[in-house]
Formats: C-alpha cells, structure tokens, sequence
C-alpha cells in the first residue's frame, strides 16, 4: 500500500491551522511556501480538506482556510480518509482463476487472501481511528504553542533577500 504525499501535506496544514495565533485563517500561498510545495498540488489537498468537512474555505482579503473542528475531534483517519477517499484499499482482480485450475480452489483461496487483507485494512483503520491531531500538538503534558504563520514565512523570506 502507498499513500499519497498529500496525506503527509495534508497532517501538516492541519498542524500549522491548529497552531495559528486566534484561530486565524491562513491563506494558500502561506501555507505553500512554509511547506516548500507548488501552490497548485496544495490547492488540491486545501479542496479535499474543505470537502471532507476538516477545514472551512473564506473567501476576501482577510480569508484563508482555519479548522472546523477542534484537534481533538480530527482523527488520522478523517485525514487519511479525506485525502485518499474511504473506499476500501483492497482490489481483487481476477488473476487467481488463471493460476487455480479448480473452480472450488479459486474461490477458497481468493477468498482465504481476501479475508486476511480485509482484515489488516480494518486494523490500519482502527489504529489510525486511534490516533488524533490534537495528540501531535502535545509535548509532555503541554500543549504546543500559537504562531502567527504569516508573520514567520515573511519573516524567513526576507532574511533570505
């Protein structure tokens, strides 16, 4: 199985919503250039995001994209699930009726294979049910603090003029 590098982007961009300072809405191009990926490729992840329900989208000067739920209720699931869809990632293709001869085998055995898969994908998903945004945001017993996003990628891109 491969995921996606979205989902990756997908973690981070959450990180960076749930640390901005008051909540404020962060603009793509902020984003795109604190993470060093094309604007276009994170447009595509913001639209998964905000179609999954994890982000809400504002329009005008002062928009961008914020959580719409808090860290604690974003799941790795809801991430995985809004950048990878939740269809299921296990695919039977019919190759075993070209390797058993017998019909009764073909269907044990690609059954038998089937189950085990099934199982390890329920497994994933349960693990990743687990496991929440909010419980990156903690170091020790505290909370990771605010920042103000804007304000740092500025402050990076002129020290680099």
């Amino acid at each position: 199985m491969k995921m996606k590098s979205g989902v990756e982007q997908a973690i981070c961009i959450l990180i960076m919503l749930a640390t901005q300072i008051e909540r404020r809405p962060i603009k793509s191009a902020i984003l795109s250039k604190r993470l060093a990926v094309s604007d276009s490729y994170l447009k595509k992840v913001m639209r998964s995001l905000v179609v999954s329900g994890l982000v809400n989208s504002e329009a005008g000067k002062d928009g961008g994209f914020r959580l719409n739920r808090t860290p604690e209720e974003i799941t790795m699931l809801h991430i995985y699930e809004a950048i990878e869809g939740t269809h299921s990632f296990v695919r039977p293709t019919s190759l075993a009726e070209k390797v058993f001869l017998r019909a009764d085998k073909i269907r044990d055995k690609k059954q038998e294979v089937l189950e085990v898969f099934f199982d390890a994908e329920q497994q994933f998903k349960g693990r990743l049910q687990q496991y929440t945004l909010g419980s990156l945001l903690v170091e020790g017993s505290e909370r990771i603090g605010a920042a103000d996003w804007e304000s740092i990628v500025l402050t990076s891109e002129n020290k680099k003029s």
